[in-house]
């Protein structure tokens, strides 16, 4: 998790935030070794960009299984502050440069790898409303698609992921945990 200092300095600067810890075993051993590549950040950010008429932003990549659409994430650098990280994302992903962010929580994700705990952070922010064409500024970011979703969208979207078969079940319960969790928290 977050060191208990970031937490603090968060909340200073955000004011209050949830705090909630996923748990996730019994893993297949080719997510084990792309959990053990995701660990080796310190964290990532979950964007949730408002798009109006209580809808937010997903999106896909060629690579997901099909009607697979998801929150931007992105990870957070060595020594980089998780709000920098979230408006750097936020232009790289979609080429939106919010000027004002909201953290809504740190979902503490724990992935069991036997007996080994390996802990990775989601820091989940919320932008201003963004109604712009996104547009990927990244080469890098395989995003080839968007899409708005608003309340009952979103839980459906966790849903699909939470019940991704085979290869993508581990990846997709993993992501499926910030969509329900945000799914009853939304306040636009």
């Amino acid at each position: 998790m977050s060191s208990e200092h970031e937490l603090a300095q968060l909340t200073r600067q955000f004011g209050a935030f949830e705090r909630a810890t996923f748990e996730f075993q019994n893993l297949a051993p080719d997510f084990v070794e792309w959990v053990e590549k995701l660990t080796r950040r310190r964290g990532e950010i979950v964007l949730v960009v408002p798009r109006g008429q209580q809808r937010v932003l997903l999106h896909t990549k060629p690579h997901y299984p099909d009607q697979v659409y998801r929150l931007l994430t992105g990870g957070v650098q060595p020594r980089e502050d998780a709000a920098d990280a979230a408006v750097r994302e936020a232009y790289e992903e979609i080429g939106f440069r919010p000027e004002t962010l909201q953290l809504l929580g740190v979902l503490e994700n724990i992935f069991w790898v036997g007996d080994k705990k390996l802990v990775y952070p989601s820091f989940v922010f919320q932008t201003r409303e963004w109604r712009g064409e996104p547009v990927t500024t990244d080469p890098d970011e395989a995003i080839s698609g968007f899409r708005d979703a608003d309340a009952l969208e979103l839980r459906g979207a966790g849903i699909h992921l939470a019940s991704l078969p085979g290869g993508w079940r581990d990846w997709g319960r993993f992501r499926a945990a910030a969509h329900m969790w945000l799914t009853e928290r939304l306040k636009f």
